[in-house]
């Protein structure tokens, strides 16, 4: 918040308008985190605190079999195994001297491999990306952006939980940097789009994070081609690389994170948003109103609370479309996604593919002990007991309360395989099934070139 200096103004009224300015900060962010609470946050950790996360770390930080080769046929993008996504941790100084540095996590590109085939499980030796444009990663209330990316050399406090790393992955494949934020509360771990919003256009044009990602754009200049679908590069052919911000930043977020994602775009930071398991509040949805942008909706339908409040907002944003006669874009681009992010049996294949490490012979041992205990429907596969609540952890590992096999990490906030079975159960949770749809929609919308393929050696 700016305040114009006015040297008539005496020194009383001085500090009286400065007070007035922070209690008003202070309510706004207060507005927005009971707004948040109303909708259920995503796998809660029992602390606040981020610390250097207990699981065996990537390369030289995580040990442990690799899968053998998997032939999976139940997942629609064909993924054959959960896979490793090393992150790279940037600390943006802030645009104020009080405050506290802007954590950003970025792919670690000269480690990330990326599977091509659902019956290949040896990844390619090198990835090459092609970049798109930016995607902004918003994690949800008591999470940050080490939740994104897997554990490296220069990200050792990442975690990697799998719902997040797939997410990752999926931009990734679309031709895509992701771009992983943690909001300025390091206590709670809300965001606040008063304090947030700010710090946020800040480090998208930072020099520190423009020249962490200057390699795209080296080969060749097909980075940031064509953003203006003209079929050529034109103007815009090096937007996005050599260090340079591109034409187009989509956003996604999940509860908390979802409404800054349609936050940034009502800011005009963002030019499109997917806003998961997240109900919007009145004065968003009327900002929203003024500037239509493509946004993809995407509740889970178990939770029926979420659920009614987004078909709320989507009926309101669509019925401003009618009452303009339906013409430009107020009433076609709002997508409600009810249905991707439904329950998913819990079966063997899932698992293989969601958690990085999982091999089949565990995944089974696991879906056998939580039918023994009726946690699991035999005939669906599906979850009848929830997860989230549930003593899942002492009945697959009665011996060892941090860790399954020695390997797997049981704690809450910090495992990818609790994260797997949260996605199973599907209550209020990240959905990575949203993200290729969302983005294809997207392109749609912006007539972004497809022609775009990440290249390996």
């Amino acid at each position: 918040m700016k305040f114009q200096s006015n040297h008539l103004l005496k020194r009383e009224n001085l500090f009286i308008l400065i007070s007035s300015s922070w209690i008003s900060l202070w309510f706004s962010s207060l507005v927005f985190t009971v707004l948040i609470l109303g909708d259920y946050e995503i796998e809660t950790p029992t602390h606040h605190p981020i610390q250097t996360n207990s699981r065996d770390n990537y390369y030289s930080f995580r040990s442990g079999p690799t899968p053998q080769k998997q032939i999976v046929g139940d997942d629609h993008d064909n993924a054959a195994i959960a896979i490793e996504i090393p992150g790279v941790e940037l600390q943006i100084p802030p645009p104020h001297l009080n405050q506290t540095k802007i954590q950003i996590i970025l792919p670690d590109y000269d480690h990330a491999t990326l599977t091509t085939s659902s019956t290949i499980s040896q990844p390619k030796t090198s990835y090459k990306p092609k970049n798109k444009g930016w995607i902004l990663l918003l994690h949800a209330c008591t999470h940050s952006a080490l939740k994104f990316f897997s554990p490296s050399p220069n990200c050792p406090d990442c975690v990697g939980l799998s719902e997040e790393l797939r997410i990752v992955r999926l931009v990734m494949e679309m031709g895509y940097i992701p771009i992983a934020i943690s909001c300025a509360d390091e206590t709670r771990r809300c965001w606040a789009p008063p304090r947030d919003i700010p710090r946020i256009e800040y480090a998208l044009n930072h020099p520190l994070l423009l020249s962490g990602l200057s390699f795209h754009g080296d080969d060749g200049g097909d980075a940031g081609r064509d953003f203006d679908g003209d079929g050529g590069g034109g103007k815009n052919e090096k937007r996005g690389g050599g260090g340079e911000r591109p034409e187009r930043i989509f956003s996604i977020g999940a509860s908390s994170g979802g409404a800054l994602a349609a936050e940034l775009v009502t800011k005009q930071i963002s030019q499109a948003a997917i806003v998961m398991v997240m109900s919007l509040s009145d004065p968003v949805v009327k900002q929203m109103r003024k500037s239509p942008k493509p946004t993809y909706f995407a509740p889970m339908p178990r939770d029926k609370g979420t659920l009614q409040r987004v078909q709320r907002n989507v009926e309101a944003l669509r019925r401003h479309g009618d009452e303009n006669g339906g013409k430009g874009t107020a009433k076609s681009c709002y997508i409600l996604d009810n249905e991707s992010c439904d329950s998913l049996p819990l079966t063997p294949n899932y698992l293989v593919q969601r958690v990085p490490q999982m091999t089949r012979e565990a995944a089974m041992t696991l879906t056998t002990k939580l039918k023994e205990v009726g946690h699991i429907d035999p005939g669906s596969n599906m979850l009848i007991v929830d997860p989230t609540k549930s003593n899942w952890r002492n009945i697959i590992s009665p011996s060892n309360s941090t860790h399954w096999l020695d390997q797997f990490a049981l704690k809450p906030g910090y495992s990818p395989l609790a994260k797997a079975l949260h996605r199973a159960w599907a209550f209020h949770e990240y959905c990575s099934e949203v993200v290729v749809p969302a983005l294809h929609f997207f392109e749609d919308w912006y007539n972004i070139s497809k022609n775009y393929s990440n290249t390996y050696d």
